[in-house]
């Protein structure tokens, strides 16, 4: 049995991430055992095998097969794969029957996306037993559901995350923060959430290929020269393993603000798109400021000329309603899936887990420029003194 000593005390929460293996390719399994131990892949169904690959089972990885690949590309590494039409109600089933289950160990339950979930189990108070409890969970999926999933359990969210991508499939993986060094600082710096494949290569030009490279003082003043004083805050407090974000449950999570637009035809030209998002987060923004409201996170989506849609986002280092932090965020979102061979048909902004202003204190970063803050503030103050004077709404700020 391994031993958790002290992973319980009195300022420390337990977080478990759940993240299911190869999700729909392993529902497709679990409804239809003849596919077990077979290359798949769920993908658009294309007569030209143009579909996107979204899910490949482990024996299609193998082969160096990953999402999202376009079908025609993986028959080159392996001409004998299984594609398969997603079925996305079913998946929607078999989420629910995955937070069903958690909802039974704690109401502490945040699903983060359709196959993976974080749960908060510091009242539980198990101490050692906790490792007992990864494991049960891990088989009760296995054998109620046919669903292989990795667990990570830590002191915060991000650091769960983390550990549960350390050891895929069925892998259970702790991650102390006293474990930052060891553990964290030596991985890959294309490792770290929300460091993209567009992101990684940028950092490893200015010599920033391991996440122990972001703590490093002697790379401090390039990484803020090159990326700003937010990113380097942001991927500095990811790289030393400290999260303050609660488990919010969806009693606790606001309604989100979106935005959409949807081009007569698909669009190639990034620049364009660039133009869109900026029109979106306008929107976007100016409904978050009229209703007093800040975002913790902030995304993007995605559809494709074959219909395929894509949704990601990234939390902000400080909640905002500011729409110039907003675009750069949801531009820096975009970029990392961004491909000028797929001609896009929708794009959408949205922003979630909103917060009243008024409930979060301003905290000025050593970082932070104060001449640029105050002038922030005394544009704010010239558009209240205007709308009050000439009526609401009369001047609105964009980008």
């Amino acid at each position: 049995m391994n031993k958790i000593p002290g992973i319980v005390n009195k300022i420390s929460r337990i977080i478990l991430h759940i993240d299911m293996n190869a999700f729909f390719a392993s529902v497709e399994v679990a409804e239809n055992e003849e596919l077990r131990g077979k290359p798949i892949v769920v993908a658009h169904d294309d007569p030209l095998d143009r579909g996107i690959i979204v899910s490949p089972s482990y024996e299609a990885r193998k082969y160096g097969i990953h999402a999202p690949m376009i079908v025609r590309e993986a028959k080159k590494l392996y001409p004998h794969i299984i594609v398969i039409n997603g079925h996305y109600e079913l998946y929607e089933r078999y989420s629910n029957l995955f937070k069903e289950y958690l909802l039974k160990i704690t109401p502490l339950v945040e699903m983060a996306s359709i196959d993976e979930a974080f749960i908060d189990i510091t009242d539980l108070n198990l101490g050692e037993k906790t490792i007992q409890l990864a494991q049960k969970i891990q088989t009760d999926l296995l054998k109620l559901y046919k669903l292989p999933c990795s667990i990570g359990i830590a002191p915060n969210k991000f650091l769960a995350k983390m550990a549960s991508d350390m050891k895929k499939p069925l892998g259970i993986t702790i991650l102390r923060k006293r474990d930052v060094p060891t553990m964290l600082w030596p991985l890959p710096i294309e490792d770290l959430m929300y460091i993209g494949k567009k992101t990684s290569p940028k950092l490893k030009a200015i010599g920033i290929n391991t996440i122990g490279d972001l703590v490093k003082i002697e790379n401090k003043k390039i990484l803020i020269e090159t990326f700003g004083n937010n990113f380097y805050e942001s991927v500095l407090q990811r790289a030393n393993g400290i999260d303050d974000s609660p488990v919010t449950t969806e009693s606790s999570i606001a309604t989100s603000v979106s935005a959409a637009h949807t081009f007569m035809s698909p669009i190639y030209d990034q620049s364009i798109i660039y133009e869109m998002i900026k029109v979106l987060i306008n929107s976007v923004s100016y409904r978050l400021q009229t209703e007093h409201q800040i975002a913790l996170n902030v995304g993007i989506q995605v559809r494709y000329a074959d219909l395929y849609t894509l949704s990601r986002s990234k939390p902000l280092y400080k909640a905002s309603n500011d729409e110039y932090q907003l675009y750069q965020n949801a531009k820096e979102v975009f970029d990392e899936f961004f491909d000028s061979e797929k001609g896009i048909r929708l794009v959408g902004v949205f922003c979630n887990r909103l917060i009243a202003q008024k409930d979060e204190p301003k905290q000025i970063s050593i970082f932070d420029d104060l001449n640029e803050i105050e002038k922030k503030q005394m544009v704010n103050k010239l558009l209240n003194d205007i709308n009050q004077q000439f009526g609401k709404n009369s001047v609105k700020k964009g980008i």
